[in-house]
């Protein structure tokens, strides 16, 4: 037998077997197995035709052949019923029995003595009329199956779409091609197409069989400019080799020839593929480029964690032509969103975990072994179309995005899921970026916190002094009206400055999340400069405030706007400490249209000339005996926080004014 035969039927037995493997529940895989047997058989019996040596009178496996060959419509009508969600039995493919008798009609036209007549030999073959009818009806048969995959293709949405054209415009197709190979191999005697027949089937077989079986969903049309790629590059390898096998070897040497063809074909098919690479750009492909750019710039602007997380979903979603984006976020034993929570222990979160990306299409193509059944359960119930986990070394990820079914109800394909993995890569990196600015934020609020400690300790024991002189009065001057009257007016006055000291300090000290609200920014201002008031008269400072902001109302996290005021007099009062006398640090706000303006100055030394282009990286400072160098860099985050701006005002070599512009409204997302 030939040996390339015994190969296709080896790998058309083989596919079919691993095809039921896959899922032998499903009605698809099982009817693609019996396409697989019909299409085994039938290379088997064209082995028997290229046996060596060669059969004296090979009309009866001719017979053979093509009475096979005449069922595999029948088989490839009942693999687009099964793809239509037809279950795989005689009462859901009654409807098929126009395309069973029409098979058998030609495989029985195949036995008669119209076919071949009964006097062909090898060395003098016929053909009779039927053989032409046979050929004609076949090739009907296929360009029938592919006009209607066509038409009927716009009615079906979701994985039925994606998998009738895969297996209809490539089976059709290479049946088509089959038949004509045929027809022109034995018209114009070139029997090299006749038996490259079964190596085309084998090659489409393989390519289907793993295109519906693999968990990753191909668009048809992806799989169409694959094909053309391949079928261009081997065309143009071949060219260029007969070329050169044509050349003389006295013209130019074989070496030069062949390194010539080997330059002239890498730059061809180069710029071919670059522009059928752009010519064929499916939709999640062509904004490919805009999600990337607009994940960039909300990573950029945004500093809230919890409102960049809802940009992040808005822009996938948008994306997706989805309901919705979720990010569940890992809370301990569990990834959460809302109300949907998906247990770390649970089979199913161990099976996506494991397989880092899942959809409902990927899942029903496989067995339903481990906890897949379980995540299938869990991503139907919240009506999931895709979910894919967060990038991680090791350990858990820190969360797994999901989007919701796509209004249209296609599935999301192989080159889709990459480009989400891509995504929330840069969603994880920018996320990642945002806990340290946080952590680094909180390092700075502590850090501040030790600073006014000490001075906020003289401050808060003056009252108590004032309390305790009055509580040891009481004994003796109880029933004087005077010394009720102090005790009415200065211990509450007293009792709410000691509260108002500590709660601040307190607030320093513990962790802040933004939360936006409209507030006052002169109170702001005025609590925060009474906090940094007595380290500012230990320093002998003199520290005033001229708040002409009116009105003041800003929507603003009221602990950033506040860390921001600490910071950057705090930094004032380190820096006018290097001053012998006349000491003086000044807070203002004013009004600038739909703008506040904050300004803090100072008569100290001034900024180094070498500082001002990186004031406000991270790890840059002039103080060389305290701090890390993180105040301004995590003000400048705060500003931006806020959508705002920080510039070190230009001014005469001595002093510095910092000056922020916040917008009095937030943009909405």
């Amino acid at each position: 037998m030939n040996l390339a035969n015994l190969a296709a039927f080896a790998v058309s037995v083989g596919v079919g077997l691993g095809v039921l493997y896959a899922n032998p529940k499903r009605s698809i895989n099982r009817a693609f197995f019996l396409l697989s047997m019909n299409v085994a058989a039938w290379v088997l019996s064209l082995a028997w035709l290229t046996a060596v040596p060669e059969i004296p009178n090979p009309v009866l496996w001719i017979r053979i052949a093509s009475a096979i060959a005449a069922l595999i419509p029948l088989s490839l009508w009942i693999i687009k019923e099964c793809a239509k969600g037809v279950n795989m039995g005689w009462h859901g493919l009654r409807a098929g029995w126009p395309w069973l008798v029409i098979g058998l009609c030609m495989a029985a036209l195949c036995f008669s003595r119209f076919f071949i007549p009964l006097e062909s030999t090898r060395e003098h073959p016929l053909l009779g009329v039927g053989w032409t009818v046979y050929a004609l009806v076949n090739a009907g048969s296929y360009l029938v199956l592919l006009v209607e995959a066509i038409y009927s293709v716009r009615s079906f949405v979701g994985i039925q779409r994606v998998e009738i054209q895969t297996l209809l415009f490539g089976g059709t197709a290479s049946g088509f091609a089959g038949i004509s190979m045929m027809v022109v191999g034995t018209v114009f005697g070139v029997p090299a197409l006749s038996r490259s027949i079964p190596m085309i089937i084998v090659c489409f077989y393989s390519f289907t069989a793993w295109a519906i079986t693999t968990q990753k969903i191909f668009d048809a049309r992806h799989l169409f400019r694959s094909a053309i790629q391949l079928a261009i590059s081997i065309g143009a390898v071949a060219a260029a080799i007969s070329v050169a096998v044509e050349l003389p070897s006295t013209l130019a040497p074989r070496i030069l020839v062949v390194l010539f063809c080997a330059t002239l074909i890498t730059l061809a098919f180069n710029q071919f593929n670059r522009h059928l690479l752009k010519a064929t750009l499916m939709g999640g492909d062509r904004d490919g480029e805009g999600v990337r750019a607009a994940i960039l710039a909300a990573g950029r602007d945004e500093f809230d964690r919890d409102v960049l997380v809802r940009r992040f979903g808005a822009i996938l979603a948008a994306w997706a032509r989805a309901e919705g984006a979720h990010f569940l976020i890992l809370a301990k034993d569990h990834f959460a969103s809302g109300n949907i929570k998906l247990p770390v222990s649970s089979t199913g979160a161990i099976e996506l975990l494991s397989a880092k990306w899942a959809t409902p299409e990927s899942l029903l193509r496989q067995r339903e072994a481990g906890g897949r059944h379980e995540l299938a359960v869990f991503i139907k119930q919240n009506r999931f179309g895709v979910m894919v986990c967060a990038p991680i070394d090791e350990g858990l990820p820190p969360f797994i995005l999901a989007l919701e079914v796509r209004r249209d109800r296609n599935p999301f394909t192989w080159s889709e899921i990459k480009l989400l993995q891509e995504w929330t890569t840069m969603i994880e990196n920018t996320l990642s970026r945002i806990s340290l600015t946080q952590q680094a934020r909180e390092s700075e609020q502590l850090r501040t916190a030790g600073l006014l400690g000490a001075s906020l300790a003289h401050e808060i024991r003056n009252p108590l002094v004032t309390l305790k002189t009055i509580a040891q009065s009481a004994k003796t001057r109880y029933n004087d009206p005077e010394f009720r009257r102090l005790l009415i007016e200065l211990v509450p006055t007293e009792i709410e400055r000691i509260e108002g000291l500590v709660s601040g300090l307190m607030d320093l000290g513990r962790p802040q999340y933004p939360h936006f609200e409209s507030i006052g920014l002169n109170e702001v201002v005025e609590t925060s400069v009474k906090l940094v008031r007595p380290k500012a008269q230990d320093e002998a400072v003199s520290l005033t405030c001229v708040l002409e902001a009116v009105p003041d109302e800003i929507n603003a996290d009221r602990a950033s706007i506040r860390q921001i005021i600490l910071n950057l007099v705090m930094n004032a009062i380190q820096a006018v400490s290097e001053v012998d006398r006349g000491r003086e640090v000044r807070v203002s706000t004013a009004r600038d249209g739909s703008s506040l303006v904050l300004e803090i100055s100072d008569n100290g030394p001034g900024m180094p000339e070498d500082m001002r282009d990186r004031l406000f990286q991270p790890f840059t400072t002039s103080n060389k005996t305290s701090g890390m160098g993180l105040g301004l860099a995590i003000t400048a985050d705060l500003v931006k926080l806020h959508h705002g701006q920080i510039i070190l005002v230009a001014g005469p070599p001595a002093g510095t004014t910092f000056r922020v512009t916040l917008p009095c409204q937030q943009p909405s997302y």
